[in-house]
């Protein structure tokens, strides 16, 4: 007799997955439910239940297969494939629905990744076995798993669409009724009604009117701290990125911004759908938080601004003479460029416009224009005023330009000094070579982002810089996309 045959055979274990949708289940019976059939399940069957690793997603929605992607399920499924647990083990789950309620092909891809790993996956209320040899056995076994799924996924997908219904309608009545009981931290509820917190309200315009003189938020929290000043919500002291994001909060003005949650293969995005004026009691004038903005944007100039928008700090609202801004999700799930006011309700109703469609019109225009730049520079005579074609040279007329070489302005100013302060003309930087490499080098910038495309966020940035120095303002028509790109005396270059 063999030495294996005096070895007791250790038992199969089993591990529980447990799940409910809702945070408010907590409080009902629904995980005390699950062990409890999950442990009847293990002691009838001689298995042993783990008790340390038990699954559990609570208060996770499976509709959207986020417990399969980020939740305990996904941990189960990871320690699967590492063989952590190993092959031959159960997991128990109340029914299949607990598992998931995804689209069929997603659901049913997870129960057969866990079969074809040699798991045996166990519906505890209706008592089924789903194995590698029992579907084998019984292949309708895995025709009511379908079933299961897809009933699941369509009370899922019904419930979805009764919760957006309903939100709806709230948002189209939100200029009577409360929305939502999520208040910033300046307001509170009273007798009903949305109010502001007299003290915050305050703390907030003392902020606003620092960040308008030109303080940046590191200074205004270090001011605050020294101060005293308690934080809001949390015990702490105050950081710049708080600061910053009470100057980005548009809901300083009274202006409630509306979103909607759109999933695209299961991905969540969080897409705008508009702007409401005046729901919430307006604690900065909408002129006060345009130039605090302008202001912090300018500060900005060169650095990550910059480098997800070629236009930044260029571009001003046809309509209403606002900043544009660059939003990373619009309504389309894409890059937009919106008008400052606009994104406030305040004065202007420009729509959204693709920031991908100006750039690439951009690059196609200023493609050309900077190669006939270039020759047109190389090409010049700086004596006479005039270039080697006769014409006459123009103003350059660019603010930014001249302060960017702020060495040639000097010069200019010593040289001449009833020219003290004006900008250089095209005819100065002409006439030496310093000046004459600054202009080439930019169009050339230009032209290697037309002919390559803006492929790094590098690549975006030194472009920016490139238009801000040839150019010293744009306006944009954000209904039509037509931009017109000033150079002052220089001219114009319209893009469309």
């Amino acid at each position: 007799m063999g030495l294996t045959s005096h070895v007791e055979q250790a038992p199969v274990r089993a591990y529980s997955y447990q799940r409910f949708s809702s945070p408010s289940q907590a409080n009902g019976d629904s995980l005390a439910r699950q062990t409890a059939l999950a442990r009847a399940y293990a002691e009838q069957h001689g298995l042993r239940l783990d008790d340390e690793l038990t699954y559990r997603d609570l208060g996770v929605s499976g509709f959207r297969g986020k417990n399969a992607a980020h939740g305990e399920l996904a941990c189960f499924l990871e320690a699967v494939r590492t063989g952590q647990i190993p092959e031959g083990s159960f997991l128990l789950i109340e029914s299949l629905d607990r598992l998931s309620r995804d689209n069929i092909l997603r659901a049913q891809a997870i129960l057969t990744n866990l079969v074809v790993s040699g798991i045996n996956v166990v519906s505890l209320a209706d008592n089924r076995l789903y194995s590698e040899e029992s579907l084998s056995e019984d292949p309708l076994g895995l025709i009511y798993a379908l079933i299961v799924f897809i009933r699941a996924n369509e009370e899922s997908a019904i419930k979805s669409m009764r919760a957006r219904q309903a939100w709806t309608r709230k948002r189209e009545a939100v200029q009577s009724k409360v929305l939502s009981t999520n208040l910033p931290d300046w307001l509170t509820f009273e007798n009903g009604r949305i109010v502001p917190v007299p003290e915050r309200a305050e703390l907030l315009r003392r902020i606003f009117s620092d960040a308008e003189r030109g303080q940046p938020p590191q200074l205004i929290a270090e001011a605050l701290n020294m101060g005293n000043v308690p934080r809001w919500r949390i015990d702490g002291p105050w950081e710049r990125t708080t600061i910053a994001a009470l100057i980005n909060n548009r809901r300083v003005t009274g202006a409630l911004p509306l979103h909607e949650f759109v999933y695209k293969r299961n991905v969540q995005h969080r897409l705008p759908i508009g702007v409401v004026a005046g729901y919430f009691p307006r604690i900065i004038e909408p002129e006060t938080f345009l130039r605090v903005w302008s202001i912090c944007s300018n500060r900005r100039r060169g650095g990550s601004a910059a480098k997800r928008n070629v236009f930044a700090n260029l571009l001003r609202c046809a309509d209403c003479g606002a900043d544009i801004r660059h939003k990373p999700i619009g309504e389309e799930g894409k890059g937009v460029l919106v008008c400052a006011g606009a994104s406030i309700a305040h004065r202007c109703s420009a729509p959204e416009y693709s920031y991908a469609a100006l750039e690439s019109a951009m690059l196609a225009r200023l493609g050309p224009w900077s190669a006939e730049g270039i020759l047109w520079i190389r090409n010049a005579d700086p004596r006479g005023c005039r270039n080697s074609r006769g014409a006459p040279y123009r103003l350059l007329g660019n603010e930014a330009l001249s302060w960017h070489h702020d060495r040639l302005s000097s010069d200019l100013a010593k040289r001449f000094p009833e020219r003290s302060g004006e900008a250089p003309s095209l005819a100065d930087y002409l006439v030496t070579s310093s000046g004459r490499r600054y202009l080439v080098n930019d169009c050339s910038t230009l032209l290697t982002s037309a002919e390559t495309g803006l492929t790094t966020s590098r690549r975006r940035a030194d472009t920016n810089a490139a238009l801000r120095r040839m150019f010293n303002d744009g306006i944009v028509d954000l209904r039509t996309g037509r931009c017109t790109l000033s150079c002052g005396a220089a001219g114009s270059v319209e893009i469309s």
